[in-house]
């Protein structure tokens, strides 16, 4: 018996039980060409060794990884960092683990990213978000057999599942209760990046359609991803030190309107009082900042859950192709958003 640090192996297996290193990995993976007293003599042998086969190993036979790949925009937003924490968790109850990749808002790195992934042993691929040159993904599924599920992203044209928001009803949606709290000049603050953010902004104009209010007056501000990650919120101080400056401002990420607060904050402009500030996700910490943030609620924990449900059976062989789910945000109001003059914003 072997005796000290070392690792018992098939080998002392096969000694001890007198039987071939190939009948004791038979045994050892379940096959049924291994007659009783081969398979009672390994058995044996395995107790008495107190042999634990190696989880790599075993893997590595199986040509199995028990990992998936996740793929976000920028893990420095509140929302793609507890999306990874979610992921993480839940594909942990499953039994696999993950290994996460930060795109960085990038076109290219995001190819990068992809190719790595392509060359690694991993099971699966989840990509939350991304931008709206979609490129290096569709080249990734046309050349990959790797089963692959999208969240809060869309491709059309390709058969890749996708768990999906209905971006432009939130958008409208918070249109609408901003008018109902009586402000009539609201800028919609955003980037161009991803084609969520273009959804919230389209369902923002048909709002101040249906309400009558010429297009004009809802005032949209844009600027790239990256100075939006950097908290650079210079570009907004034109419309804020117009004698018409809007009365509310509805930003297309919490994230964003986190910005916002803070731009507004270091001007000396109280939030609500002076002007109300409605953002998008409901992430954790727009509960916690002061004052809490009113939002859109994206049930992404239903929609993570939904994602790794259709990834699972990719990988066990279902049929998942093209399968498409569209979720429904929720209207959170909280302290950050007030009437402008009444209930019904009207005196």
């Amino acid at each position: 018996m072997k005796t000290g640090k070392a690792p018992v192996t098939i080998n002392d297996i096969a000694r001890l039980a007198k039987v071939s290193k190939s009948t004791v990995s038979r045994v050892l993976n379940n096959a049924d060409t291994v007659s009783e007293l081969a398979h009672a003599r390994v058995k044996s042998a395995i107790r008495a060794l107190n042999y634990r086969p190696s989880a790599t190993a075993r893997n590595l036979a199986r040509r199995r990884s028990n990992t998936i790949a996740l793929v976000v925009q920028d893990i420095r937003n509140p929302y793609y960092a507890f999306a990874s924490w979610f992921v993480e968790n839940e594909l942990r109850a499953h039994g696999f683990q993950l290994a996460v990749f930060n795109a960085d808002n990038t076109a290219s790195l995001e190819r990068e990213i992809l190719e790595t992934v392509a060359s690694m042993r991993v099971e699966g691929l989840l990509s939350v978000g991304g931008n709206r040159d979609a490129t290096a993904l569709v080249s990734f599924h046309s050349h990959s057999d790797l089963p692959i599920v999208l969240i809060d992203r869309e491709v059309k044209g390709y058969d890749i599942p996708t768990i999906n928001l209905d971006n432009a009803q939130g958008g409208a949606r918070a249109t609408d209760y901003l008018i109902s709290q009586g402000h009539r000049s609201v800028l919609f603050a955003t980037s161009d990046f991803t084609d969520a953010e273009l959804h919230r902004r389209e369902g923002f104009f048909q709002s101040l359609h249906a309400h009558g209010i010429p297009r004009q007056q809802g005032i949209v501000f844009t600027q790239e991803e990256d100075k939006w990650s950097r908290g650079d919120c210079r570009g907004l101080l034109p419309f804020f030190i117009s004698p018409r400056r809007p009365t509310a401002v509805f930003a297309s990420s919490d994230f964003k309107a986190m910005h916002v607060i803070r731009f507004l904050h270091e001007r000396g402009l109280k939030v609500a009082d002076d002007v109300s500030v409605f953002g998008f996700d409901d992430t954790p910490i727009a509960s916690v900042i002061v004052p809490s943030l009113s939002t859109m609620r994206q049930p992404q924990q239903a929609m993570i859950k939904a994602a790794i449900g259709l990834l699972l059976c990719l990988i066990g062989g279902g049929d998942s192709s093209g399968a498409q789910r569209r979720f429904l945000p929720e209207l959170v109001i909280r302290e950050s958003t007030r009437p402008l003059c009444g209930p019904s914003g009207i005196d």
